[in-house]
């Protein structure tokens, strides 16, 4: 995936082919960060670029579950992007691509990312968070299934004046901007 942030290009893709301390590796990287051991099934490279000329790059490697990289599991802000990768984000500055923090959010996976107001609703399996641009948790709300549904409907839908959730079993809720469920269906 290629995105453009002011006059940055940044890349970003999956680079399964990584190992941790191996002269083999086709691509080398700057900044390489990653949990305590070494078995990753989640290897997100991010490269940013400016008049073609490549500034930096990264990789972060994650054990957990793979639920791949889509444009909603991403934002890019104030310099920053935040990523969501198995069960938690990181934020990079951009364009070093240094780490400025990266935290676990669910406790199985984040699938999306959504700007809202100054902070960010994360999506994830078991919770959906409200999180500050700093990773703090402001409220959490778990349902009673998880917030995946196979009949495509979405999951989460943010209004004017609630945020509407949609669970595994169609359980339908909806909460303030607090996190306080309003209603239940």
């Amino acid at each position: 995936m290629k995105l453009n942030y002011k006059n940055f290009e940044i890349e970003i893709f999956n680079d399964g082919s990584f190992k941790l301390h191996s002269a083999d590796n086709t691509s080398s990287y700057k900044n390489v960060y990653y949990s305590d051991n070494d078995d990753f099934n989640n290897k997100i490279a991010v490269r940013t670029f400016e008049n073609s000329q490549e500034i930096s790059n990264a990789i972060i490697c994650e054990n957990g579950t793979t639920n791949g990289l889509t444009e909603n599991s991403l934002i890019i802000n104030d310099n920053k992007i935040w990523i969501c990768i198995s069960n938690k984000i990181y934020c990079l500055e951009i364009p070093s691509l240094k780490l400025i923090y990266h935290k676990k959010l669910d406790s199985v996976t984040n699938f999306t990312i959504y700007k809202f107001k100054d902070d960010f609703i994360i999506h994830g399996e078991l919770e959906i968070f409200r999180i500050t641009q700093l990773g703090d948790i402001k409220w959490s709300f778990s349902g009673k299934d998880i917030w995946v549904n196979i009949e495509g409907k979405q999951e989460v839908e943010i209004k004017d004046d609630r945020i509407k959730l949609i669970d595994f079993e169609n359980n339908e809720y909806e909460i303030d901007f607090n996190g306080i469920e309003i209603s239940e269906k």
